[in-house]
Order: structure tokens, then C-alpha cells, then sequence
């Protein structure tokens, strides 16, 4: 077991930003405090964070906290706050003894456990699916959580589609969800899933040469793009029984062609790739190179190795146990997969670190015009420093001049997401992005609308509430929120 002075950095996560939010909070108008609203904007943002209610065992890291929702809700130029916890069986089990009843991810895994070896904490992603809002966790074989929207309200288990990971897609053009799950301990170590909106499910056993860390999946319009990464749980040391994560920098990784639309699918195409590891997707989609040919252009915030500043790594030794710190070196490139010579090459679109690239999500499957990114502060824990944006053109050429938009000092913000003024238009120039930005000092917490083309500050709204840093964040438009009402909910 790790000593506590070889995790103390990782104890930040519990502090100044990253304080836990213990209370359930309903505010009302919010005050708007530069800028102002569009009165067009009708919608919910949201975003799940890891939040732990009971003081959580040690060592700790940043994934372990139990979920918690955070949302601003938007209508005729006003705007309300709420939070709620998801409340997932783990969390009823600790309210039930008063304090946390379960180890994380820096523990010993309890294998024994009926529930899986981790507490699915439903912390890391969400999605909307027919006029819901799911919470997904990060890790494989747990099931997401539905809520209520707009009130929030855990519903429970959502169980149509079995067990899944985080970042499931919903694909704007068909309708369909699309997920992966994946297993460690015995084949299929990953599943691929799609539901389409009339409840057919379809699961499919994906064969890797053994387990591996799946986080995201993209979708272009015909085919879902999954993942076997170079960094995955030593072979050797599971043989007796220990999980360590390793990065074999001898080892490609290798992208996966699945074409889900086809009636019967059969295996993923793979193409190989430099050796990395890939948290998140920014883009997918199928073009024609200039000779004609037919491609797949992916891009995606790539990390050439993990685990390069772990403090517990050796210059060779290159074994943890776990990714407690979070010291990456993420940058933005382009993957280009030929599919008539089945070659791949890899191209840096942007040499800035940063993540959690997100898209207009009706875009998902199609070039997007600009990708937004996380830029990341130089420090020994996750920060975010502010927002970059980097204009795109059909072949994922960097198109126009790249963007940013810093936060104040000792500020923090997070992922955004694209809230169009007008489902119907697509044009950036009517889209806002937001995001929660939080002073590490005080606490003090703000949501901040930018102008999708030029990250202009569009509003600035005071949230009367503590927001803890967290992780992704999605907007519910108000085409799913049912008829509009004639006030503020």
C-alpha cells in the first residue's frame, strides 16, 4: 500500500475548488452580474461531479466521490440553480451507516463485493435519452442512473440497456444510443451496445487480446470508432492476482472501424497507431481525401504517455498501481484512417495542453466547425485555466485563428458545452458555451455564458452555492423539456 506522503498531493482534491458541496440547494433567479441572458435561451445545463457526502477513506482520489448533479435551468431571460445528489445504492448503503462503507480506486479492489469490486457512484457522464438525464459512471460494468428532468430526482437504476461506461453517445442523425462496456476479468473484455429508440437492443462481443481501459467511443455517421490503447493492467502482475497499470510503449494502439449499421457487423477493421493513451474523443467522421479515397477522420486529445509524471514511476520502470495524480500531457491531433490501403497516420493540430473536447453535439458524426477545449494549468493537480477554441474545416485542418479565454487568477472552471440560441441553426454565430468557474480561495462560484465564435463573455451569473470542480457537462435543450411554462419552474 502506498504511504500517505506519496498520495498527499491527491488530498488537494478534497480542498479549496475542489471542496466537497454537502447541501441540496434550489435558487431561484440568479443574478446576472455582466452581460445578460438572451431571452431566446431555453434549456437546462448540467454537469456531474464527484462529490463525496461521508468523509472518504484514504488514500483518495478525485473519481471516487459519490455524484452529484449541478444545473442551471434557463427561461425567457432568467435563470435558476439546483443541486442534487444521484442517488445510487452505494449512496443509500453510507447514508444507511452514516458514514462511507466502501474503498476507492487507490485500495485494494473488494472482488467479493455483490455490487463489484469499485461503488458505482454514477459521478462521470451524462446523457439525455427520451426526456431523461443519465448519469454514468466511469468505470465498466455498472448500470446508469435516470433522472427526472428538470427536477433532478434519481429515478434509479436505468436498466434497458444492461451495464455500460461512461460516455455513451446519442446519435443526432438516427436516434439511436450507442455504448460500450467493458470487463477485466474475463472475456468479452468489451461489449459494444446500441438501443434504438423503439427499445431493440443489440450487444456485441468485441474480441481484444485482453482487458483494457475503455473510456469514450466516437460515432461517425455509419460507424462506431472504439479503442485498444497501449497503457493496460499488467499481465504478469494479474496472473498473481494485482492490478497495476502499465504503459508498454513498445505496443501500438490500435483504432477499431465497428460498423454497427450493417446487419450483421461481424469484427471491428483495426488500424494501428502510435503507442498513447485517449481519455476523450473530440470528433469523428467519413470524408474522401483529395486522391478520392475513402477516410475516416477522427480527432481526439491524445496522451503520448500517462504515466510519464506519476511520482511512483521510475525512467524504466514505468509500473503504478493506479493514475492517482493526474499529470497528463494531453494535445489535440488528428487520426486519419484510409480505408482502401487500411493505413493510419497521426497529425498535432494544436500543441496546447488541454481537454475535455467537446463539439455541438448535433454535429456528433459530422465535421464540426471548432472543437473547445480544457486548457490545463501548470500545476501539480488538475486545473483548468480557461477555454481554447480551434476552428476546424472538413478535413480537420486547423481553420482560422486558435482562440482562448482565461479565467482570473485563482479561478477554475471545467468542460463546456454548446447551448444553441436556435435548435434549428446550426450556425456557431448563435451558440453560447458554459461552463461553472469557481474561486480555490473562497469557494465563491459563478456560471459563465462565451460566445461560441469569438469566446466573448456573454453573462456572467453569481451561483449562491458552492460548485466543486467536476467532470462533463451536457445541455438539455427545451424541445426535451416538454411545452414551455408560463414561468419559472
Amino acid at each position: 500500500m502506498p504511504s500517505a506522503r506519496e498520495y498527499a498531493d491527491a488530498e488537494t482534491y478534497l480542498q479549496g475548488a475542489f471542496t466537497p458541496e454537502l447541501k441540496e440547494h434550489d435558487h431561484g433567479e440568479l443574478a446576472v452580474i455582466e452581460g445578460e441572458l438572451p431571452r431566446s435561451l431555453r434549456g437546462v445545463f448540467t454537469r456531474n461531479s464527484s462529490n463525496p457526502k461521508f468523509d472518504p477513506p484514504r488514500p483518495y482520489h478525485w473519481f471516487d466521490g459519490d455524484g452529484m448533479i449541478h444545473a442551471v435551468e434557463f427561461e425567457d431571460g432568467r435563470a435558476r440553480y439546483r443541486n442534487r445528489w444521484v442517488r445510487t445504492k452505494g449512496l443509500a448503503a453510507d447514508e444507511a451507516a452514516g458514514q462511507a462503507t466502501r474503498t476507492g480506486l487507490l485500495a485494494r479492489p473488494d472482488l467479493g463485493h455483490p455490487e463489484g469490486p469499485y461503488k458505482n457512484t454514477a459521478n462521470t457522464d451524462l446523457i439525455v435519452w427520451q426526456n431523461k438525464l443519465l448519469a454514468l459512471w466511469w468505470l465498466g460494468g455498472g448500470q446508469a442512473y435516470a433522472l427526472s428532468l428538470p427536477e433532478l430526482a434519481t429515478e434509479g437504476p436505468w436498466t434497458p440497456p444492461g451495464t455500460m461506461t461512461a460516455h455513451a453517445k446519442v446519435d443526432p442523425h438516427g436516434g439511436d444510443l450507442v455504448f460500450i462496456d467493458y470487463a477485466d476479468a474475463r472475456p468479452p473484455f468489451l461489449t459494444h451496445g446500441v438501443l434504438t429508440a423503439a427499445g431493440e437492443l443489440r450487444r456485441t462481443p468485441i474480441e481484444l487480446p485482453g482487458p483494457r481501459p475503455q473510456h469514450d467511443l466516437m460515432l461517425t455517421e455509419r460507424f462506431s470508432v472504439l479503442l485498444d490503447v497501449s497503457m493496460f493492467a499488467d499481465p504478469v502482475a494479474l496472473a498473481q492476482g494485482k492490478v497495476r497499470m502499465r504503459f508498454f510503449p513498445e505496443v501500438p494502439t490500435r483504432v477499431g472501424l465497428f460498423d454497427r449499421r450493417a446487419a450483421s457487423p461481424g469484427a471491428p477493421r483495426w488500424f494501428e497507431l502510435p503507442p498513447c493513451y485517449v481519455y476523450h474523443f473530440a470528433a469523428a467522421w467519413e470524408a474522401r481525401g483529395q486522391d478520392g479515397r475513402e477516410q475516416v477522420i477522427i480527432v481526439v486529445s491524445r496522451i503520448r504517455d500517462p504515466l510519464m509524471y506519476d511520482p511512483q514511476v521510475g525512467r524504466t520502470q514505468r509500473v503504478v498501481p493506479h493514475l492517482a495524480h493526474l499529470r497528463l500531457e494531453p494535445q489535440l491531433v488528428r487520426w486519419t484512417l484510409d480505408l482502401e490501403s487500411g493505413q493510419a497516420r497521426e497529425e498535432l493540430l494544436d500543441d496546447a495542453l488541454a481537454e475535455f473536447p467537446r463539439i455541438d453535439d448535433r454535429r456528433v458524426g459530422r465535421p464540426p466547425s471548432a472543437v473547445y477545449l480544457s486548457l490545463f494549468e501548470e500545476d501539480e493537480i488538475l486545473r483548468f485555466a480557461g477555454v481554447r477554441r480551434v476552428g476546424l474545416d472538413a478535413n480537420a485542418t486547423v481553420h482560422g485563428p486558435v482562440l482562448d479565454r482565461h479565467y482570473p487568477p485563482g479561478w477554475t472552471g471545467g468542460e463546456v458545452s454548446v447551448l444553441p440560441l436556435d435548435e434549428g441553426n446550426e450556425d456557431e454565430g448563435e451558440s453560447l458555451l458554459a461552463t461553472f468557474v469557481t474561486e480555490d480561495a473562497t469557494g465563491r462560484s459563478e456560471l459563465w455564458l462565451l460566445r461560441a465564435s469569438t469566446l466573448e463573455i456573454a453573462a456572467r451569473l453569481a451561483i449562491p452555492t458552492h460548485v466543486p470542480v467536476g467532470f462533463h457537462t451536457r445541455w438539455v435543450p427545451g424541445s426535451q423539456l416538454g411545452p414551455a411554462p408560463s414561468g419559472m419552474r
